[in-house]
């Protein structure tokens, strides 16, 4: 059972639209923020349960509690990803730009780079949108509902979600549900994962409501919320474990 209580968070971004819906219809106050504010939120205490990025789970895993739900994709992801105004990533070198709204998205790249014996440069920039990333470099890492406008518009070189399971053959799990220790969100795990299944029934339902938010085309949302998965099974685990693993090979845990 959940209580009014509980302090539930989210990502404000597109890829929580279908998990969180009927929840949201079933009256639950969710509180909406960017991945690393949600995390900044529970170290604060000023949040009870909500998805963090993987990279910070991981670093600070012996503080939380892990729950079922996530945010992780079998192969592409869609919403993190290199973009270029024409340039394809193996042209020539070049720095990218990343913005500062991820710390997984960016150790992800740098795992992919290293692996791909690529040695572009990574050059933080203290913003989200393709557009004034890519003045900074002729690559950017953009994330979340900025990399789906940024599909519109730039040149797609790499999918980070599908270069992560070329390189593994594995899911790349880009967020988690916790708690911190000693807190017990059984409930609110158990009730997420019933509005996630709904969601997942009732795809159609979630198209119709997110058209007329953000006036996307049918065929795009049906193979984006396709792509994602939201329950940690063995291979989700296995593919969180992997980037961890590869965190330490790189010296970035």
């Amino acid at each position: 059972m959940t209580s009014e209580n509980e302090r539930i968070g989210k990502f404000s971004l597109l890829n929580s639209y279908l998990p969180y819906y009927r929840l949201e219809q079933d009256g639950f106050h969710v509180i909406r923020a960017m991945p690393k504010t949600l995390a900044g939120m529970l170290e604060r205490g000023e949040i009870d349960f909500t998805p963090v990025p993987s990279f910070y789970y991981l670093r600070n895993k012996a503080a939380l509690q892990s729950y079922e739900f996530c945010v992780a994709a079998a192969r592409s992801v869609w919403s993190v990803i290199l973009v270029s105004k024409g340039a394809r990533l193996r042209e020539n070198g070049g720095s990218i730009a990343v913005t500062n709204q991820t710390t997984t998205s960016v150790k992800l790249l740098e795992i992919i780079l290293q692996e791909q014996g690529l040695g572009h440069q990574i050059v933080p920039v203290n913003d989200g949108a393709a557009s004034a990333l890519l003045e900074h470099c002729p690559y950017a890492l953009v994330i979340g509902d900025d990399a789906i406008r940024a599909r519109q518009r730039y040149r797609v070189v790499m999918d980070l979600g599908e270069a992560w399971q070329d390189l593994t053959g594995l899911p790349m799990v880009f967020g988690i549900a916790v708690a911190r220790k000693g807190l017990d969100m059984a409930g609110v795990s158990a009730t997420l994962q019933e509005s996630v299944a709904w969601g997942k029934k009732h795809v159609d339902v979630i198209i119709g409501a997110v058209q007329e938010a953000f006036r996307l085309p049918e065929e795009f949302l049906e193979c984006y919320f396709n792509a994602l998965t939201y329950q940690m099974g063995e291979r989700e685990r296995r593919g969180l474990a992997r980037f961890e693993e590869k965190c330490h090979e790189y010296g970035l845990l």
